[in-house]
């Protein structure tokens, strides 16, 4: 649906991985830090939600979710460029 690679879009990886195609403004396209980002950003929230269930603390896990959230609506506005 979303392959990208010049086939398709990249609306699935801007709204999965909002912050590593941000990362594409920096590097001029999706390079071995956005990738390395990609990679281990369900592992962190995954940490994030674990630690926050164990302590009881809602507001940690709010805040990731609104910041990805916030980072997702950056990416359609016009700062990517297309890569196609």
């Amino acid at each position: 649906m979303s392959g990208g690679a010049g086939h398709g879009s990249y609306i699935a990886a801007r709204v999965l991985f909002p912050f590593s195609m941000l990362l594409t403004r920096l590097e001029g396209e999706i390079g071995p830090v956005a990738m390395c980002a990609a990679l281990l950003q369900f592992p962190l929230y995954g940490a994030l939600v674990g630690r926050a269930v164990a302590l009881k603390i809602d507001r940690v896990v709010l805040f990731a979710a609104a910041a990805h959230l916030v980072a997702a609506l950056a990416c359609f506005t016009g700062l990517l460029p297309d890569f196609s």
